[in-house]
């Protein structure tokens, strides 16, 4: 595993970070199966696991709290978690980025995690009237506890994303970036320019480009499929011109979907998620050596098709 260092911080993220969420958290997904991918993570390596406080039905923290009990300070592991997205009356999301709820959000993942410091403390998806003193004044009273450590913001909106860079109030942004956006370059050429540590979330897009994403075992396979067909019916198109990659001898497509973002030096840590150690064992082995400039001109010239 390699580790890339954060601007303006002593912290150094796996390239590979594990999102604990989805599925992972839900309660009818064996916690034990959960716990053992976190657990595999480790011995792999990753040291970054990011959460969110209303993710899984709000399970998610707790579960990861019990993934993590005794292992957070003696292997130094890197916790994110996420704010102002709650859970309504059947399970319903509503947005609070008001500071009372910040702030008792905050000690509630504190408790659930079972630790005492979040180094990184994200906005989840907020709107522009959030970027506020308000909320810039109680993020600012729970980093000078330290209760938090880095302030950013999680946002896939570019509107969103330029708000919080103008603000020079937030150290990260976590942004999508996968094989399927290549538009997130220029993102990311912004971020790096600003000296904004960022994160990327759906780094595999899902396997959505994978033929193995297409046979249905059980209910797992079915919640992921309805859960694209739902959120990623544009990935899904996009997806079809990169089936390619599952004709490479060389490794699974998504390993060398991975490879391509690993190549791409201007964030921290690609996060991805899964619910099964062979999976997590798969990605574990990507080797952007693999990725051969033949390869990188074919997932190119499939990108500008998409466009």
């Amino acid at each position: 595993m390699k580790y890339r260092k954060l601007y303006n911080s002593t912290l150094k993220l796996s390239e590979i970070g594990l999102g604990c969420a989805s599925y992972w958290g839900k309660k009818h997904f064996s916690e034990q199966k959960a716990i053992d991918v976190v657990h595999c993570a480790i011995d792999g390596g990753i040291n970054y696991f990011d959460t969110g406080h209303s993710y899984s039905g709000g399970y998610a923290e707790i579960r990861l709290g019990k993934a993590l009990r005794g292992k957070v300070c003696s292997n130094q592991l890197i916790i994110s978690s996420k704010v102002g997205t709650r859970l309504g009356h059947f399970g319903r999301l509503y947005k609070d980025f008001s500071a009372p709820w910040i702030k008792r959000c905050c000690e509630q993942s504190l408790r659930q995690l079972q630790t005492e410091h979040l180094p990184i403390f994200f906005l989840h998806g907020p709107n522009p009237q959030d970027f506020n003193d308000e909320v810039y004044q109680v993020l600012d009273e729970l980093k000078q506890s330290g209760k938090v450590g880095l302030l950013g913001v999680n946002s896939f909106d570019d509107d969103i994303i330029d708000l919080a860079v103008k603000s020079s109030q937030f150290q990260t942004l976590m942004v999508d970036y996968n094989i399927l956006t290549p538009h997130r370059l220029k993102t990311l050429d912004l971020l790096d320019n600003n000296g904004v540590n960022v994160m990327v979330a759906g780094a595999i897009a899902g396997g959505l480009y994978d033929r193995r994403f297409k046979k249905i075992k059980g209910m797992k396979s079915i919640w992921y499929w309805l859960r694209a067909l739902k959120n990623n019916k544009t990935l899904m198109r996009k997806a079809q011109q990169f089936d390619f990659l599952n004709n490479q001898s060389s490794a699974t497509a998504i390993q060398l979907a991975l490879a391509y973002v690993l190549s791409n030096q201007q964030f921290c840590s690609a996060l991805i998620g899964t619910t099964s150690v062979v999976h997590l064992e798969e990605i574990l082995q990507t080797d952007i050596s693999h990725l051969s400039a033949e390869l990188l001109s074919q997932i190119e010239s499939a990108q500008v098709l998409t466009c």
